[in-house]
Order: C-alpha cells, then structure tokens, then sequence
C-alpha cells in the first residue's frame, strides 16, 4: 500500500463525521427500493461503496460500477469489498444482491448508460464543473440523482495563524483554480439549476481535525502538509519552507489545528 492509499484509508474517518447527515438521509429518502444502476467516479479505495451499504443508504439490490484512474486504488478497493464479505465472480464482486464492478479508467468514459445514482466525492472541484456537470447529469436515468460529497469551497484554515497563511494558502488555492476550482462547492448550488438539474438538498461537510491526533489523524494531516508543498515546489513562493517548516513542528508538537470548508449536494438531474 502507497502512501497515497495509506491516506485514503485514514481518511475515512475524517469524512464519515464531516459528511452532512441531512443531505445523506434526504439521499436515503429519496432512492427507489432498487435494483438501482450505480456510479461512483473517482471511487478511490472503496470507502464510497463500504460507506453507503454499511450506512444502509443503498438498497438491497444494486449494480454498483466504481471507476477510478489508478490502477492501485482500483485494487486496494477490490481488497477492501473482499474484507467487508464479497466474493469474486469472475470480474464481479458480489455480496447478497450487490453486485460490484471495479473499473481502473477515466469515469467520463463511462457515461454512456444511464444510471440511477451517480457518486463523486471530493472529484468536482479537481475538473472544469461547466463541462463535467452537464456529462454527468446526462448520464442520469429519469428522475436519477447525483451525490457530490466533500465538495472543496474555498476555504483552508491552519491555526495557529502563521503571517504567512495569505500567500502561501493563496497560492495553493489558485493552484486549484488551475483545473478545477477552489469554490466548487457554491458554484455547484448555481450550476446543477443552469444545467437542467434540481438542488434537493445541500450541508456543510468541514474537515476539522485538532490535537490529540488519532492515528488516521496523523496520516491524514501528514499527508496534507506534503499536498501543500507538492501543489506549490515550482512556484517560487517565497517564505514557503518557513511556512511548512513552522506548520510540521505545530504538527508533531501536537499543537496544528486543520480546517477545509467543503459541501455536500444532492441534485436529481
């Protein structure tokens, strides 16, 4: 397992509290008793899948398709719905009356079905949203929903406050807007309207982590911290190594504190 995997894996527990409740439960209300066509882009390890069945979101038959372009994640997801009682059925997974495909690739690709619930976390602010969200409520089956959790919108937050939170945070944020956008998240409650679709619901899904660390904690911020430096090593930001130098010792003092300002939509397309 990678590093990146690593992070993945703690990072469940830092969205399982952050995620908004109400906009799961109007989800929950709101999907038909099945057999539903599901797709999950940018699916990561499987947290997406493990998450909404163990919740009891989804229904009791689903064909879940989960899509991600590393080849890694797509397998330390396969380990994981191995680890929560799937079995391999050829290329499928399957569990009861889930079925599960695992599919290592780009998720625009896959837009040529219609599906019942579409899922992307944490994806639509890393893309252009003017030409993802309309591909992606397309691709939605009449009266189909789309679930954007872990929206990023605009918002980073270390304390202690540091004199160099403005420029170094400004430039990781416009790093962002290269191609996606920093404040996804209050577009997206515009967009979906302008592209066809209905806002259902909408909530606050804040990161917030703060010291004592829990182990996922550690890996979490740790991971971060070396997000900001990679977004930000060829820029020539001055005062950056001070900056990230100041924040790591914060870090392993126990004393850094991490806020992300992010939303949940629910849209049906």
């Amino acid at each position: 397992m990678t590093g990146f995997q690593a992070y993945l894996r703690a990072k469940r527990s830092i969205d399982d509290r952050a995620l908004d409740r109400r906009v799961l439960d109007r989800l929950r209300e709101q999907l038909p008793s099945g057999p539903l066509e599901v797709l999950e882009i940018g699916a990561g390890v499987g947290t997406g899948i493990t998450r909404l069945l163990d919740w009891g979101v989804l229904p009791a038959r689903v064909d879940y398709t989960a899509i991600d372009n590393r080849p890694e994640n797509v397998d330390a997801a396969r380990e994981r719905l191995l680890d929560a009682g799937f079995s391999e059925d050829g290329e499928r997974l399957v569990r009861d009356e889930i079925t599960a495909h695992l599919v290592t690739g780009d998720g625009f690709d896959v837009l040529d079905r219609e599906y019942d619930l579409l899922v992307a976390q944490a994806f639509l602010d890393l893309v252009d949203l003017d030409n993802a969200l309309p591909a992606l409520l397309d691709a939605l089956s009449p009266n189909g929903l789309a679930y954007f959790p872990i929206t990023f919108d605009g918002e980073t937050i270390f304390e202690p406050a540091h004199p160099l939170d403005d420029r170094v945070l400004g430039a990781y944020h416009r790093d962002m807007d290269r191609e996606g956008s920093s404040e996804t998240g209050r577009r997206l409650l515009a967009a979906v309207p302008d592209a066809g679709g209905e806002v259902l619901a909408a909530g606050s899904s804040d990161w917030v982590v703060y010291p004592p660390y829990s182990g996922d904690e550690r890996v979490f911020l740790a991971h971060i911290l070396d997000t900001v430096e990679g977004a930000l090593a060829d820029e020539g930001i001055d005062g950056l190594e001070e900056w990230l130098a100041a924040r790591r010792e914060q870090f392993e003092g126990g004393e850094l504190i991490y806020i992300a300002h992010q939303l949940d939509v629910l849209c049906r397309g």
